[in-house]
C-alpha cells in the first residue's frame, strides 16, 4: 500500500469518528458502554473536532511525496498520538470503564501505530533513494 493510500485511510477513519462524536455524541458513548452528561457530549465534541482538525490534516498530505521533509514529523507526532490514545482506552477499560466494544479503539490506534512506524521507515528510504 502506498503512503498516500494510508492517509486517505486515516482521513476517512478521522472524519467519520470526528462527525459522529459532533454530531450524534450521545449514540456513540452508548456504543461504547458510556453515559454522557453535558460536559461528556461537550468534551465528545470537541475529541469530534480535534478527529476532522486530524483528517484535514492527512488529506492535506495524500498527495504529497514520501520523500517530503515535513512527512516523517507528522508520522512521528502520529505515532505519539496513536500510543498516548491506546494507552488511555486501554487504562480506561481495564478500569471497568466503557464495554467491550471499547478494544475496537485499541486495536485501530495499535494498527494506526504500527502503519505510521512502517512509513516513517519508508519516508527515509525515500529519502536515501
Amino acid at each position: 500500500m502506498k503512503l498516500s493510500t494510508f492517509a486517505i485511510i486515516i482521513t476517512v477513519l478521522a472524519a467519520a469518528f470526528g462527525l459522529a462524536f459532533i454530531f450524534i455524541p450521545a449514540q456513540v458513548g452508548t456504543f461504547y458502554g458510556l453515559s454522557l452528561d453535558t460536559g461528556g457530549l461537550w468534551m465528545a465534541r470537541s475529541f469530534g473536532a480535534a478527529l476532522l482538525f486530524i483528517a484535514m490534516i492527512y488529506w492535506s498530505y495524500s498527495h504529497v511525496s514520501p520523500a517530503a521533509k515535513s512527512w516523517p514529523k507528522l508520522l512521528q507526532f502520529s505515532i505519539i498520538y496513536d500510543v498516548i490514545q491506546l494507552v488511555l482506552t486501554a487504562t480506561a477499560l481495564l478500569s471497568g470503564v466503557g464495554n467491550s466494544n471499547g478494544w475496537s479503539s485499541v486495536v485501530l490506534y495499535a494498527v494506526l501505530a504500527v502503519g505510521s512506524v512502517y512509513y516513517l521507515g519508508v519516508c527515509k528510504k525515500a529519502r536515501v533513494g
